[in-house]
């Protein structure tokens, strides 16, 4: 306590340094403690059920192609009953955003739409949760072919719709026009399995045919994947004997699927599909798209705010060992008195963690608004149950030890530097001990080094990502992205296949006819969207070559389409009417039209005409496409992958009754016209609402989402890196000008020049950036190869970044060295002479 009161009267005394040493360690730690935050929300974070380590998550690594978490249910059920070293395996499907619940209340009916996700009878189970109020499911509501229209309402919900009400339980309801009955409430604080989903109502997935309306349950066979499967583990098993026998009973699955596709499958698709393998993965946090997603970037960022905390302790370190050689003579003075190094160095350490204490709790105060400007720039949605960015106990930890390292790290070497007294020359004033002497020099030049070095691997990384975004941004996707409206909409009533089309014909009349539209259309799947559909296309008189992948992608668009996304033809015409007759699905063989983008035309037909030639899919020859016009290759699925041969048909052309994406190409700014577009469409329909309303450009900017995290955050913490960098340099040459002042005078005094007193400094200043950036210019070759698979259009040993880095870095250090040079060359040197 004495030490720490001692400390506290040290620091007062020159309260100008305390509190930029507080406030740099503050920004480093706080840095720190903000990304750490969103870190353990979205990574580390664990289920809120039973003993969540023993859960596990099942996907396939499907190589460049990336991991698959989709499954059949067949296999699901090959993986529940084959599997001994689980105790219980469950499938889900995803969480729906509009589905329907109707609640009847004597003659009123209210219908509001709520989150909902299909499960397996065993899911709760598996999860260990039990029910609050009721119960959850059991295998037999679960029941293949017979399943219980039974529900399980989650506990905000049941509060939110029905005020907490205990009677709910066996009330019956109407789910997206389907009877169901409640039979029970989880628990409070219970989500489900995927953070920031948070399901209102669980339903027995084999209730899929009667949501579906399709009797013959497509949903639950073999060759459609939608689940997702999580287990727990048996007690006493590990995760890797888990995974080599679910890897075993999966290899057999493979097998037998492959020799049941063997006829329709190419070389290269078997190729890709036995080149995959199952993985057993620890599913303690549960499933997350957002896990996926940020992980690399998160982890990325988190490695440059820890550098920037190095140099954070190195600033504050370099500062530490200034103010100890101004404090010479008050260690020998102790030393004299008796007191031994080791207290001396308890002494300086102690001062050091105070500093590092104030910074840390400064520090964790400006994590809380830092992580809120990482929610904004990472488009997370905070959520208190599931997804929560409040600081819990392991954060408050991290912070706790990051403080006490920081401490360490940037106390230790100052005070082992400065506890060394040679007692005798201290007390005549003669000491070379501390940062004054040669010794003290050099550790001062080799701090402000690895601060430049580690700055300049951070400005490089940096500027890999700004070229990154740059490119992907300045990118021709193959359509005009400005000015594009893109919403979706909601029936509160599933209408039937005449109505839906009817009202889709309509809106799209009253869309047109606003005032500042130019186009109107709709479409299936959008550009950039994630979502895709392909086929494997063959083209009349081409013959493929053995093994050849001929999956193309697929998009039924309306007439305007290419007008609307700004996408001219290159050749024939668009749609018109006739094509939007429908052609009955009896009637396979009924004439359709089709429009190519420039890679099919180009790798079906190669330099001849394709207008008028017809193709068709391999599973359904019957069904011929004439190509009637050719329009530019356009990104579909991302912005990074090649132009893919791809084909349009007419949306109206099918008996489709599905979901449309509207898309409006306005001639003005599209805020105006946003603002009308809901009551434009109550017009049409007074009960349906409008929906994920956005432009092309927020879906642009949100497939670059991961290079805009990395670019913007990267490039701000570096350009802090650089200026602490800045500011060390400075330091030290401010230092070294003033522990030179005899000697300069002794120069000035012999006849040295201004410009020679100012090369002198500068050179030394120089000097420590040139041997900083060389080193930094080593350790980023190395690092950036760790993140190319990230970069797009430039390579990790970028000639123009590893060039232009290192020439900023020393433009800057040079303004840094000017100002102790220019103080230097101002010395007056009969004041220099008298100076001690």
């Amino acid at each position: 306590m004495n030490d720490l009161r001692y400390a506290a009267r040290q620091l007062l005394k020159t309260p100008g340094f305390s509190a930029v040493a507080v406030l740099t360690l503050a920004l480093g730690i706080g840095a720190n403690t903000a990304l750490f935050t969103v870190i353990n929300a979205v990574l580390l974070r664990s289920l809120p059920v039973k003993n969540p380590d023993e859960l596990v998550q099942v996907i396939v690594s499907a190589g460049a192609s990336g991991p698959n978490y989709a499954f059949s249910y067949p296999f699901y059920e090959r993986l529940r009953d084959g599997g001994r070293s689980l105790s219980g395996l469950f499938a889900a499907g995803g969480v729906g955003l509009k589905d329907r619940l109707m609640v009847t209340n004597g003659d009123n009916a209210s219908i509001e739409f709520v989150r909902a996700q299909a499960v397996s009878g065993n899911f709760f189970s598996v999860l260990g949760v039990p029910a609050m109020l009721g119960r959850t499911f059991a295998d037999a509501d679960d029941r293949p072919g017979n399943p219980q229209a039974f529900a399980v309402l989650s506990h905000g919900y049941w509060q939110r719709r029905f005020g907490g009400d205990g009677s709910v339980v066996g009330k019956a309801i109407t789910f997206d026009d389907v009877p169901f009955t409640i039979v029970g409430i989880t628990p409070p604080g219970f989500f489900g399995f995927q953070p920031g989903d948070n399901p209102e109502l669980w339903w027995p997935l084999q209730m899929a045919p009667q949501m579906d309306r399709d009797p013959s349950g497509q949903r639950l066979k073999e060759g459609t994947s939608w689940l997702r499967l999580m287990g727990r583990r048996s007690a006493g098993v590990e995760l890797r004997q888990t995974e080599a026998e679910l890897a075993l009973i999966y290899q057999r699955y493979r097998d037998e699927f492959a020799a049941s596709r063997a006829a329709k499958w190419s070389a290269d698709l078997r190729e890709r599909y036995f080149a995959q393998k199952l993985q057993v993965l620890p599913g303690h946090a549960g499933w997350t798209n957002l896990r996926n997603q940020f992980r690399q970037p998160l982890l990325i960022l988190m490695a440059v705010v820890a550098a920037v905390l190095l140099i954070v302790c190195a600033n504050v370190a370099g500062l530490l060992l200034a103010r100890a050689a101004a404090r010479q003579r008050e260690f020998s003075i102790r030393s004299a008195l008796g007191a031994g190094r080791l207290r001396v160095i308890r002494q300086l350490l102690s001062e050091s963690l105070l500093l590092a204490a104030l910074g840390g709790l400064l520090g964790f105060l400006f994590a809380q608004g830092g992580t809120r400007l990482l929610q904004f720039v990472m488009g997370l949605q905070s959520d208190p149950i599931s997804l929560s960015l409040a600081p819990d106990v392991r954060v408050l930890l991290f912070t706790t030890a990051a403080t006490l390292l920081t401490g360490l790290l940037f106390g230790l070497a100052p005070a082992f530097s400065s506890s060394r007294v040679d007692l005798a020359s201290a007390l005549k004033g003669t000491a070379g001990n501390g940062a004054g002497s040669a010794a003290g020099q050099r550790s001062l030049q080799a701090i402000v080094v690895t601060q430049v070095g580690l700055s300049l691997m951070l400005l490089v990384g940096a500027g890999l990502f700004l070229r990154t975004l740059r490119h992907l941004k300045g990118l021709d996707a193959g359509f005009n992205r400005e000015n594009v409206i893109l919403f979706n909409i909601d029936f509160v009533e599933r209408p039937d296949t005449a109505r839906w089309t009817a009202f889709d014909k309509e809106l799209l009349a009253r869309l047109e006819a606003l005032p500042g539209v130019r186009a109107a259309s709709l479409f299936n799947w959008g550009f950039l969207s994630g979502n895709s559909w392909t086929d494997a296309v063959v083209a009349e008189g081409y013959q493929p070559d053995p093994g050849e992948d001929l999956e193309c992608a697929g998009t039924a668009v309306g007439r305007r389409f290419f007008e609307t996304f700004g996408m001219p033809l290159v050749s024939g015409r668009n749609f018109g009417a006739p094509d939007e007759r429908p052609i009955a699905s009896t009637n396979a063989t009924a004439p359709r039209t089709a429009l190519i983008n420039q890679a099919m035309a180009s790798r079906y037909f190669g330099k001849a005409n394709p207008l008028g030639r017809r193709f068709y899919f391999r599973h359904r020859p019957e069904k011929l496409f004439e190509i009637v016009g050719v329009v530019p290759d356009a990104k579909y699925r991302s912005l990074r992958e090649p132009s893919r041969p791809a084909f349009y048909v007419p949306f109206f052309q099918e008996d489709r009754g599905s979901e449309a994406t509207f898309a409006l190409r306005t001639s003005a700014h599209p805020r105006a016209t946003m603002a009308s577009l809901a009551s434009a469409v109550r017009e049409v329909d007074c009960s349906v609402r409008v929906r994920d309303l956005r432009t092309m450009n927020d879906v642009v900017n949100d497939s670059v989402r991961q290079e805009r995290l990395i670019a913007q955050l990267g490039g701000f913490f570096s350009g802090f890196a650089l200026a602490l960098a800045c500011l060390g340099l400075y330091g030290v040459l401010s230092f070294a000008v003033v522990q030179r002042t005899r000697e300069i005078g002794v120069r000035v005094a012999l006849g040295a020049q201004r410009r020679d007193v100012l090369s002198l400094v500068i050179a030394q200043g120089l000097k420590v950036a040139l041997i900083g950036s060389l080193l930094g210019l080593v350790g980023a070759l190395a690092a950036t190869r760790f993140v190319s698979s990230l970069l797009y259009g430039v390579t990790p040993t970028d000639p123009t970044t590893f060039a232009g880095v290192p020439l900023l870095l020393i433009v800057v250090a040079l303004l840094a060295s000017w100002l102790p040079a220019r103080r230097a060359a101002n010395v007056d040197p009969m004041e220099a002479l008298r100076y001690e």
